[in-house]
């Protein structure tokens, strides 16, 4: 039985959720400590995108006694600035990202468009 199907069972074993920290991302193998110790986890992240945590990270965890996910990375602190309804993706090197609600985007780093680095003149 799935995990999303326990949550709306009243008579199923319990769900848990739980802050927790990745051990292990080698090899993109995610391996994660929380309710039920050290395993093996998955990472739910939106469709089309694909994220591994670093290590010493703190998740936040949603597991049974067969399952464990991470739902998320705990952001303690708005360290870019933006606003409500504007997004960044960054890097731990200062690569980002950032969609404005203004329509700007802005891009921090070297931009590559097939292969070729983008050269501004």
């Amino acid at each position: 039985m799935k995990l999303s199907e326990k949550i709306g069972r009243k008579k199923s074993s319990s769900v848990h959720c739980k802050t927790g920290m990745i051990l292990n991302s080698a090899d993109r193998r995610l391996a994660a400590n929380a309710v039920h110790g050290k395993r093996q986890t998955a990472i739910v992240v939106p469709g089309g995108m694909c994220y591994i945590p670093r290590p010493g990270e703190d998740a936040v965890m949603l597991s049974d006694e067969n399952e464990q996910l991470c739902i998320g990375i705990k952001m303690l602190q708005n360290q870019f600035e933006i606003q409500p309804g504007e997004l960044v993706l960054f890097t731990e090197n200062g690569n980002r990202i950032v969609l404005k609600k203004n329509g700007r985007i802005e891009l921090f780093g070297d931009v590559y468009i097939n292969g070729t680095k983008l050269e501004v003149n």
